[in-house]
């Protein structure tokens, strides 16, 4: 056998390493003007607030307009990401949750889980953040191309929650 040259064996490893990590199968980017929300969350009230996030995001907020601009932006961006929107799936379809160290992480439910699963999406990675008013948010789906679906756990979470 003939030894492959390094740039073959490199190219290799780096296919190989690529394949097991997934690939960006979609990137989504929101931003949420905070005062327009404020004025959002005064004219809807709770009925606004319940439509609109789950009950775990709205106790990790403790409802303030900041952090629920944030959690609003990063929904969008992984609804673009999934490229759907508020009229193909309920908003708290994607939820939101703060880790225990604060960084974001998605979790699915419904369509958007359906819709995840659909195209192989089995990671994402979501940040937000908040300056000047503003709250932003970017998502990237990783997907697994070659995944069979043989079962329902397919996202990340998912195959934590069953075990």
């Amino acid at each position: 056998m003939t030894p492959q040259p390094p740039i073959g064996a490199l190219a290799s490893a780096w296919h190989a390493s690529i394949e097991a990590m997934g690939q960006a199968s979609g990137v989504g980017i929101d931003l949420v003007e905070v005062e327009l929300l404020r004025q959002l969350l005064v004219a809807g009230g709770r009925s606004f607030v319940d439509a609109a996030w789950t009950a775990r995001e709205q106790r990790d907020t403790n409802r303030q307009p900041e952090a629920l601009a944030g959690k609003w932006a990063a929904k969008e961006a992984v609804m673009k990401a999934l490229q759907h929107g508020i009229g193909d799936m309920d908003p708290r379809d994607v939820e939101i949750v703060t880790t225990p160290i604060g960084a974001p992480r998605v979790e699915l439910h419904r369509a958007a889980r359906s819709i995840a699963r659909q195209n192989r999406i089995t990671t994402w990675h979501v940040s937000v953040t908040h300056d000047g008013g503003w709250a932003a948010a970017i998502a990237i789906a990783v997907s697994q191309p070659n995944l069979k679906l043989v079962d329902s756990a397919t996202t990340t979470n998912e195959r934590r929650s069953l075990g």
